[in-house]
């Protein structure tokens, strides 16, 4: 049934700001929506809404809000107005416009004065927002805020976050509006044109439920999974009914191939719940699952991997802030690497492990030949990632209480099994050569997500909004997808289409293909821009191609002296 009010309607579009008196139907939940608004309710009456609209002047559209009664934080319906727009504006223009009484205007001068803590303020969809006391609790880390600290946040947050979720989170932290339009570009030229074409497309995904989980997907890859962990623990028994002092079958070594892939599955998953894809609603679902999925089929913290993750897509390829790149003293993706630090030496300093990565005689050594060493360590590259899940499972301050049990009792079901079946192998060589090959065969992981990544621009600092850049322009710098056929989608994990996936964060791994050709077309519009891809051997390729030049070019860097080193400090316990 629909029932008819009356209301008076405080409305901010396109800058301008006006009342109107307009009559209403309350409606049921609709399953798409021809518009998004956002949304502050005051006292009795509903005041600023915004408005994001696909089409221009003159415009005559139903408009639909949703609105949030701040005293219960229920979702009560669904406001159906119809609104002459153009009426709208015009009437607007003849009276001047004016902003809603009692609001803050924040320059854009004042906002970057709030960058870094003991103090951090972000805009979101024109709202200024003091989010310093949230910081600690974040989720994603703190990394993911301070980065942003400061600056026009609006894409970053509708993009990793669900409407519903961060509205509710930030409401109670507003402080005032930012002056002039909202987003992350303040520039009127290509950057704001190409702003707004990926933001409809968001939009569109939005209201046709593109970001909608399809969890029986997930089981089905999650049982996947299992079967392939089933068929291998089948062959490791089977390979050990051999007479005493035989060597084992060779169906031991393919049952260790197996694993290797069956963590490589896994981590697939992983990642997809880190990103709250799995789920339509429940964040323990997603903790609960993450971590049968995460620490106890592969070892690796499923919290660990959000921190640092989150971390990695808000400052994508910045040398001192992501962690994904920052592999010295044995990787040097980028020149800047080894820069010369002042009063350092040469090295970045890295936020996120706050402390200094320098580049002495060690680092040297191995970066001059990491083309050469580049596959090779990938094969055993998995340690570091069990020992960076362990000590943050055990020293993070993030982890405590039931979390840290959580972490803790599903990483020691992960080293039961899988020590019971390096224990089980007959000899230390098949147990060395069973461990290796396992290693080996899930490195091929690590080698999918460097390429996304290796070969592209670095920088010194978060770039989006320098200059004018955008958040779907850095993103287009830094990232590239790799070419394959549907058929072999299941080798990938949705990893080969990491550009699609850093504009659309929370996008399901089964929707990414499908939207590649609607950001090619986007990007084609526009020629300061470019959507990058190749094919798995070509990126490689590219990859060993682009070490190469920065071993070449280590050569002649400066060094650091040994004593001054991280490394030095550990091996004689100072600090």
């Amino acid at each position: 049934m629909n029932n008819q009010t009356h209301f008076i309607l405080k409305l901010s579009t396109f800058g301008i700001h006006c009342s109107l008196e307009v009559t209403i139907n309350v409606v049921f939940i609709p399953q798409q929506l021809r518009a998004r608004i956002s949304a502050c309710q005051h006292s009795c009456e509903l005041t600023n809404i915004r408005l994001s609209l696909s089409s221009t002047p003159p415009l005559s559209h139903q408009i639909l809000y949703r609105h949030t009664d701040r005293h219960t934080d229920r979702q009560s319906k669904y406001l159906s107005v119809s609104l002459d727009m153009e009426k709208m504006v015009q009437s607007a223009d003849e009276n001047g416009g004016h902003r809603s009484p009692g609001r803050r205007l924040i320059t854009r001068d004042e906002l970057k004065q709030h960058s870094s803590l003991p103090s951090i303020w972000i805009a979101v969809n024109n709202g200024v927002y003091d989010v310093t006391r949230w910081v600690k609790y974040h989720p994603g880390g703190e990394a993911a805020i301070t980065n942003v600290g400061g600056r026009d946040a609006t894409d970053l947050i509708n993009q990793f976050h669900k409407p519903e979720v961060w509205r509710k989170k930030i409401e109670s932290w507003y402080i005032g509006d930012l002056e002039g339009c909202s987003g992350s570009s303040s520039s009127n030229g290509p950057s704001a044109a190409i702003t707004t074409e990926f933001r409809q497309l968001g939009q569109w995904l939005e209201e046709n439920g593109w970001y909608i989980p399809d969890t029986m997907y997930f089981v089905k890859k999650t049982l996947y999974a299992l079967l392939m962990f089933s068929a291998a623990l089948y062959l490791f028994f089977d390979s050990l009914s051999v007479d005493e002092g035989k060597p084992p079958k060779y169906t031991l070594y393919l049952s260790s191939f197996l694993i290797g892939l069956f963590w490589q599955q896994s981590n697939f998953i992983g990642h997809d719940i880190g990103h709250s894809s799995v789920f339509s609603k429940g964040s323990w679902k997603h903790r609960l699952f993450g971590n049968f999925v995460g620490n106890a089929f592969t070892g690796l913290s499923i919290s660990w991997w959000k921190h640092s993750h989150e971390t990695h897509h808000v400052t994508t390829n910045v040398v001192s802030h992501d962690p994904d790149i920052q592999h010295l003293p044995v990787f040097a993706i980028s020149n800047k690497m080894f820069k010369y630090v002042s009063g350092k030496g040469a090295g970045i300093f890295s936020s996120y492990w706050d402390a200094f990565m320098p580049f002495n005689q060690i680092s040297r050594f191995l970066v001059c030949y990491q083309h050469v060493l580049y596959f090779p360590i990938m094969t055993v590259a998995r340690v570091n990632l069990h020992a960076q899940s362990l000590i943050f499972a055990l020293t993070h301050a993030k982890c405590k209480g039931v979390l840290k049990m959580l972490e803790l009792s599903n990483l020691l079901v992960f080293y039961s099994w899988w020590g019971y079946l390096v224990y089980l192998c007959p000899t230390w060589s098949s147990r060395l050569l069973f461990w290796y090959i396992a290693n080996a065969t899930v490195g091929i992981i690590h080698v999918q997500i460097c390429l996304s990544h290796f070969i592209m621009e670095t920088f010194d600092e978060v770039q989006y909004q320098k200059d004018g850049e955008s958040y779907f322009e850095y993103q287009l710098r830094t990232t590239l997808d790799v070419d394959c056929s549907r058929y072999m989608d299941w080798f990938h994990g949705g990893l080969q289409y990491q550009v699609i996936h850093h504009l659309y964060p929370r996008l399901p791994r089964h929707r990414l293909r499908s939207l590649r050709h609607k950001v090619q077309e986007i990007v084609n519009k526009y020629r300061h821009v470019q959507y990058k891809h190749f094919s798995f051997l070509y990126a490689n390729i590219l990859t060993l191609k682009h070490m190469r030049d920065i071993a070449k070019e280590a050569a002649k860097g400066k060094l650091v002296p040994f004593k001054d080193t991280l490394i030095f400090e550990g091996l004689n316990a100072i600090g």
